[in-house]
């Protein structure tokens, strides 16, 4: 089968590609654990993003300034499924944490995560 296209289409697909390579945030979800909008905002807002740093080592804490709020985040989750379950380590201390849509750094893929399934290696070891 031969495809008739016009050359600009190449053109507008590849920088497309170009583009998604070098965007360096997507779609996702965080966790909200707080809003401080109160006198010494900022120094709580801080404080909070310390102590979830030390109880979450492994996730990505972000405080934001959104005039006259600073809200605290936690995390960057490609699934609601994936926050729910540091959602529900944070909830019984801060009962306002919520789970929303937010932009979120691309997740990084290590070579050690990336495996062959075993149905598929099994298929191969019968050839």
């Amino acid at each position: 089968m031969e495809v008739i296209a016009d050359g600009r289409l190449q053109t507008i697909l590849e920088k497309h590609v170009q583009y998604n390579r070098m965007a360096k945030t997507i779609k996702g979800f965080r966790i909200k654990v707080a809003t401080f909008t109160e006198e010494g905002a900022k120094t709580k807002a801080f404080s909070l993003k310390n102590d979830l740093m030390e109880i979450f080592p492994d996730q990505r804490t972000y405080v934001i300034f959104d005039e006259p709020y600073f809200i605290v985040k936690i995390g960057d989750y490609p699934s609601r499924l994936d926050a729910y379950a540091t959602l529900m380590q944070i909830k019984p201390q801060i009962k306002t944490a919520l789970i929303i849509q937010d932009y979120i750094n691309t997740p990084t893929i290590n070579e050690d995560e990336l495996s062959v399934p075993e149905y598929f290696e099994e298929e191969l070891e019968d050839d």
